[in-house]
């Protein structure tokens, strides 16, 4: 969307509104999630639960890996974490993007119907 008075290049940089926010609510909601999965002691070595291997697939990936490197089991858990919000927040994001889509499709569909 075009503010008055901008060039129409300058549309281009910026985010569309609540895309950045509802980013951090993802990221937030991944954070939560895998720290309370650790905190309330689920298991992150052998046993894993499935739903927790499917939940947490991004934290388990990338903390093996680390865990592979050497690094201490503590890093691997917090990359783990990260990992979790950091695509938690990739989906939200893309969540609102389609959202924002849909709703401008849908009413430029109704604004047609109007005007045909």
């Amino acid at each position: 969307m075009q503010r008055a008075g901008e060039p129409a290049c300058a549309t281009a940089s910026r985010l569309r509104p609540g895309v950045a926010s509802w980013a951090l609510i993802g990221f937030g909601i991944g954070v939560g999630s895998a720290t309370a999965y650790l905190f309330l002691g689920g298991e992150y070595l052998w046993d894993i639960p499935h739903w927790a291997s499917v939940v947490f697939f991004p934290g388990f990936l990338v903390g093996f890996k680390v865990k592979e490197w050497g690094l201490d089991k503590d890093v691997c858990e917090v990359v783990g974490v990260l990992a979790v919000g950091l695509a938690y927040a990739a989906v939200a994001a893309l969540a609102r993007l389609v959202w924002s889509a849909t709703k401008r499709r849908r009413r430029s569909t109704a604004l047609r119907q109007i005007s045909g």
